[in-house]
């Protein structure tokens, strides 16, 4: 098994990656994965795994190469499997189709089964190369990767502040969203919003925005689901969410919670006269959210911060200082074992976005591909 990628392997890897975002809704809670088969420089087959119980991304490109994949090599994200779910093994598939080379991007994450498929591949005489397009591939599982496998959801927070830490001025308007970062903050959010299955705010964003929480700002290059997510918020009493016209909203309530016309309404136990966060988790689970995206004013962000409920933290900056407005509330200090690793830091126009894991990011793309976080690979 080698780690030395060509240009090649660069290059149709990332084709592979972009064709596993390309879907009509999320696959969760299965990982996206993306596959193609090339032959003598040509793309002969291509597919994208869409959800549990549906076929995989390797067998959909295998398929479509038919015998043209005699002698190609095949690129797929994320390792084949090699147990039997919803749907049959697919390394065998994959040591039996022909080919003569499989790229792949990473290991399957999952311990007990990890190399497992590149075990039977590499059995059958393929040559075998992985972590191209690591830290990518990487990205599209990671929330799989974080809760092992969705034993509870994901839950992503975005925050977007000014350099002295306000979500907003002191005057700012009711009733319509005020931005403080850029239209490049704004896209990356979108596309945020749809690899996620509901966006959750609290009643203060609700009666100062009356967001939308949808995608419409996300990107075409790259590709992401077409499904929008479920807006979503958290109001012990609904009292304060009245008039956010959302037919159907997830709204988290405590016990003696009215009713919401138009919105699936979710009574969770309370915890000094507030909705449990725990409790609401392990709800929205049910309700089939499994990346959960948490946006909003500092207060919901600072209980999710404090619980130690947050996976992901991706923090938007505006170089700008307000002296006054919305801050953050008082906290507690989280733990040690529950600090942050810094996983990336770019540019998104004018602004900011750092993005912080609770997992770390750069041991863990080690640990399923084994290459050095020096390499420098995008």
């Amino acid at each position: 098994m080698t780690m030395a990628f060509s240009v090649s392997d660069t290059r149709f890897m990332s084709i592979a990656h972009k064709t596993a975002q390309d879907l009509a809704d999320r696959p969760w809670p299965n990982p996206p994965v993306g596959a193609v088969v090339v032959r003598d420089g040509e793309i002969v087959g291509r597919g994208a795994h869409r959800g549990p119980g549906t076929r995989h991304a390797e067998i959909i490109a295998l398929d479509e190469a038919g015998e043209r994949a005699r002698g190609a090599t095949l690129y797929v994200t994320l390792e084949p499997c090699n147990h039997q779910g919803r749907t049959p093994a697919c390394a065998p598939v994959v040591a039996d189709s022909g080919i003569v080379k499989l790229v792949v991007g990473v290991r399957d994450p999952n311990p007990a089964v990890s190399g497992g498929g590149l075990d039977v591949v590499r059995a059958a005489g393929i040559d075998i190369t992985l972590g191209a397009l690591g830290r990518g591939c990487l990205e599209l599982v990671w929330p799989f990767v974080a809760t092992d496998g969705f034993t509870r959801p994901f839950v992503l927070l975005k925050t977007a502040t000014t350099l002295d830490g306000r979500f907003a001025p002191a005057n700012d308007p009711q009733g319509e969203p005020f931005y403080l970062t850029g239209d490049e903050a704004l896209t990356e959010v979108g596309r945020l919003r749809r690899w996620s299955d509901a966006v959750l705010v609290g009643s203060g964003t609700v009666r100062a925005d009356h967001p939308r929480l949808d995608g419409r700002h996300a990107p075409d290059d790259p590709p992401s689901p077409k499904a929008e997510p479920r807006p979503a918020c958290v109001d012990t009493s609904l009292t304060q969410v009245l008039d956010w016209n959302r037919d159907g909203i997830l709204a988290f309530c405590g016990q003696h919670a009215p009713d919401l016309p138009g919105a699936e309404v979710v009574s969770c136990r309370e915890r000094d006269g507030r909705v449990d966060l725990d409790d609401l988790l392990a709800r929205a689970q049910a309700c089939g959210v499994n990346v959960l995206m948490v946006e909003g004013g500092p207060t919901l962000a600072a209980s999710m911060l404090a619980g130690g409920h947050v996976d992901r933290w991706i923090q938007f900056v505006a170089p700008m200082a307000l002296g006054d407005g919305a801050g953050w509330p008082e906290v507690p200090v989280l733990p040690a074992s529950r600090d942050f690793t810094l996983t990336r830091a770019l540019r998104a126009g004018a602004d900011a976005c750092l993005t912080w894991d609770r997992l770390d990011f750069a041991a863990t793309r080690v640990r399923l591909t084994g290459e050095n976080e020096q390499r420098g690979e995008a």
